[in-house]
Order: C-alpha cells, then structure tokens, then sequence
C-alpha cells in the first residue's frame, strides 16, 4: 500500500481583548485579498516550532520561542485541487518586538478581527479551524469543501 503524501503548514494565533491578528494575503496565487492568519509552510529539515518562529519574525518583525505557545490544535486538511495538508495551528501568548507588516508584497493591512465574529472574508478553512478549537476539538479532518468529516 503507497503511502500519502502531505504538505504541512504552521498557523499563529494571536489573541488580545478577544480579537484575533489576521493579515490581509496581496500578491499570492491563493487567497489574495483575503484575510488570513500569519502562517508559512515548513522548510526543508524544519519541525513546526522552528517554522512558527520563523514565521513570526519574516512576516510580523517579532520574535517568539517555543514558551510563548500557549495552546496547540491540528487540522488535516483535504481537498481535490491541493495535496493534502497537516496544519499545525500554535495560539501564542507572548513575544518580543512590536508587530508590524514586514513583507509588504504579501501582506497588505494588519487587522485585529473579533474571534467571536470572525469576517466574512477570512480564509474559510482558517476561520473553521478556530472555530473548533474554541469548541475543545483539537485535532479534525475537513474534505474539500471544508466539512468536518471527524474530530
């Protein structure tokens, strides 16, 4: 039996007075203009946490190390167009530095959304994805059209 093959990709919660940091995606392939977490795919020979702070310092100019992740949840994610993902999701309680847009050719405006009514024009799978966390599910699978198919 061959094996799947998977990407994966690391998702930074930021949560304050009950709102969320979302990035409003320019210049992307996939989502542009829509808001979304700050997130990257893991590089090669990376584990989750080395790609989170990376992340955190390419795309907000802040600095965190792996105390300041407070909560962690994953999705596994499918759909006929991607490969599937395994999206590690880190809500972080703490950082160095003050966070600001720092690749202005992906990231047009820094939005602090309330995370009990998250827009309408957030990433959908993102959105869906905090949902449940805030429900206690910490790992689900969603298909192709972002349905949970278990949890």
């Amino acid at each position: 039996m061959a094996r799947e093959n998977f990407l994966s990709a690391v998702y930074l919660l930021f949560i304050k007075d009950n709102k969320v940091l979302l990035q409003r995606r320019q210049g992307t392939k996939l989502w542009n203009g829509y808001l979304a977490l700050p997130a990257g795919h893991l590089d090669s020979g990376e584990d989750v946490y080395t790609t989170a702070i990376r992340e955190a310092k390419e795309e907000l100019s802040i600095n965190i190390s792996k105390p300041d992740i407070s909560d962690t949840f994953v999705v596994n994610r499918k759909n006929k167009i991607l490969m599937p993902y395994f999206d590690v999701y880190f809500v972080i309680s703490g950082y160095e530095g003050e966070i600001k847009i720092n690749e202005p050719v992906k990231c047009k405006e820094l939005v602090w959304a309330d995370i009990n009514n998250l827009p309408p024009d957030m990433i959908d799978y993102e959105a869906q994805a905090i949902e449940y966390w805030k429900k206690g599910i910490y790992f689900s699978t969603f298909n192709e059209t972002n349905d949970v198919i278990s949890s």
